[in-house]
């Protein structure tokens, strides 16, 4: 590798830590705000604020976790923090990411009942309603991945000692599918058509 190509990769590299750490420390700051305030604030703890703490809970993990452990993998060109810690990252990586979108869905569908049952559905809200939601997101997350992530490597061992990724999304097309689909697009769909349906009950409201 040439002198010039070498200063550029480490140009590359430099700008990569800069931009991955800045966007880290703003994740977990903005987060580590909102729980604060929520946790110190007795009139913050609403329904609907439980409901986004637990957003702000899978994003901090996310911001802290995530996000410094891949840019070291990317920076330094390869894993090297062993295969328990690779596991621990990836588990704690897709769990709190899913999470994050599960919360979304679920603040979502609280929205959609708000605006099309107005008075039913809000005297029935409770907050121990909430709390439930909330350890639903975390346990479908949970069982979406990390027996897979974890336990896939059981069956076939492919990962290189030097390298981190998801065993099963490269061996396990159709698990793959599955997972990807289940977690991502499938709330993503959900949320569009409920989204939609709620701006449409809120354009008859104001006619």
């Amino acid at each position: 590798m040439s002198r010039s190509q070498n200063s550029s990769l480490q140009r590359y590299y430099g700008a990569v830590w800069f931009i991955s750490n800045l966007s880290s420390l703003l994740t977990v700051g903005a987060n580590t705000l909102v729980i604060i305030a929520f946790i110190t604030n007795k009139q913050l703890r609403t329904i609907n604020n439980y409901l986004i703490i637990n957003l702000a809970v899978a994003d901090f993990i996310v911001g802290l976790v995530s996000m410094n452990f891949y840019t070291a993998y990317i920076v330094m060109q390869g894993w090297s923090f062993g295969p328990y810690v690779c596991d621990a990252w990836l588990t704690l990586d897709y769990v709190a990411s899913n999470t994050s979108v599960m919360n979304l869905l679920i603040i979502c569908i609280d929205r959609y009942l708000s605006v099309t049952f107005p008075v039913k559905y809000r005297n029935k809200r409770k907050v121990l309603h909430a709390k439930l939601a909330m350890l639903f997101a975390w346990v479908v997350s949970f069982v979406l991945w990390a027996p897979w992530i974890i336990g896939w490597q059981y069956i076939v061992k492919t990962v290189p000692p030097n390298d981190c990724y998801i065993q099963f999304i490269q061996d396990g097309q159709l698990m793959s599918v599955i997972t990807t689909l289940a977690a991502f697009y499938l709330p993503a769909c959900v949320m569009v058509i409920l989204y939609y349906k709620v701006y449409v009950g809120l354009q008859k409201r104001a006619k």
